[in-house]
């Protein structure tokens, strides 16, 4: 497995990763990713031809890394299982490290068959919120969810993104499948902000 291996950067502020494979290692070797890249102001990370069978516990992916991404502004995430807990677990620990990001996008990948390798346990969605306690994004002004599933990961989520999130301006969830009940959970989830527009798209 090849990962990012940059010995220092710190001019280079925008980056598109396209991993082959994410496994333990990778977890193991994620603060080395990011912490040459201190100007690092847009991410997007793709897991199209990422292979993920042997992933791992989530546990070694860290709560947050070591140096929050102070310059990262805009998190574009594209296939993306929120379903699966290492997956899961990664995309927190991106979005807990970033205190200044002002754009999250999600493209998620859906398991219709819901047979994960390691899907995301209740205890672990019990303690998102308590994972965010001491945060609040002041300058997050968009957020776009895309193939949501609803599951209870995703929809905590999206209830800690409103929540802290005073200055958000657009959220746009775009479900995997209609469910009129899945939209009306979401209407009703408390919004830091007073301008906060959800919108609610299907294709």
């Amino acid at each position: 497995m090849h990962l990012i291996h940059l010995k220092i950067a710190p001019l280079l502020s925008k980056i598109t990763y396209e991993p082959t494979e994410f496994s333990v290692e990778a977890g193991h070797n994620l603060a080395k990713i990011f912490e040459s890249i201190p100007a690092l102001e847009h991410l997007s990370w793709n897991n199209y031809n990422c292979q993920v069978d042997d992933a791992g516990p989530a546990e070694i992916i860290p709560t947050r890394l070591p140096s929050a991404l102070n310059s990262l502004k805009r998190l574009y995430l594209s296939w993306i299982t929120l379903g699966e807990f290492f997956e899961f677990s990664f995309a927190l620990c991106l979005i807990r490290s970033s205190p200044y990001i002002e754009e999250i996008e999600i493209e998620g990948c859906v398991d219709v068959d819901g047979e994960y390798y390691e899907p995301v346990p209740r205890d672990a969605v019990d303690e998102i919120p308590a994972s965010f306690s001491d945060m609040t994004f002041y300058h997050l002004r968009t957020v776009k969810i895309k193939s949501l599933a609803g599951a209870d990961a995703e929809m905590q989520l999206i209830k800690v993104l409103l929540a802290k999130s005073p200055m958000l301006a657009r959220m746009v969830i775009e479900p995997y499948e209609l469910e009129e009940s899945l939209k009306a959970e979401i209407t009703k989830f408390q919004r830091a902000s007073s301008k906060a527009e959800i919108v609610y798209s299907v294709d």
